[in-house]
């Protein structure tokens, strides 16, 4: 095999000169942008991704998101079987509070503030919770059919969300 490659590479070189000459100018040119790719005006390496066990530095969206899976979690570790449970929440909405205006309605967004002889209280009006927009589990008890539909079923119920909102995963 290497005869047939080395009368291949001597008939290349030795008969046809402009195609050796053309494979040495590419090569070359090759080489040199690989080699002078890395200047120019640097780029900023994309920022690390954060723990997400680190509350510090989150957003308050976040902070919800990982205080509603975690109260998720520890109920879903309850039903038998289940083990070594993760749960993911997704917010599209944090919870947000409505205030009665000076008018009396609830359209306000600012606190209305009494003052009273015991002191000055807020006036709410009504708290909207958080909208979800999808929640995920993963466990190794999912294999099993049963578990996981009754994983699925009780995250529904818990954040009162439709099944295709809910996605239930083996590890």
């Amino acid at each position: 095999m290497s005869n047939g490659y080395r009368e291949w590479w001597n008939k290349f070189v030795n008969n046809d000169r402009r195609g050796f000459v053309r494979l040495v100018v590419i090569g070359g040119l090759g080489v040199l942008l690989l080699g002078f790719g890395s200047f120019g005006v640097p780029r900023p390496s994309p920022p690390a991704a954060k723990p997400a066990s680190s509350v510090v530095g989150q957003s308050p969206l976040q902070r919800q998101e990982s205080q509603i899976a975690a109260q998720v979690a520890q109920i879903l570790s309850k039903i038998p079987g289940v083990t070594h449970l993760s749960v993911a929440v997704t917010l599209t909405r944090s919870i947000q509070s409505q205030y009665v205006d000076s008018s009396g309605t609830g359209t306000g967004t600012q606190p209305v503030v009494v003052t009273t002889n015991s002191g000055q209280t807020v006036v709410p009006f009504d708290q909207i919770g958080p909208a979800i927009g999808g929640v995920v589990v993963v466990t190794p008890a999912a294999n099993r059919p049963l578990i996981r539909s009754e994983l699925s079923q009780a995250v529904q119920t818990l954040l009162q969300i439709q099944p295709y909102q809910v996605l239930v995963l083996p590890s």
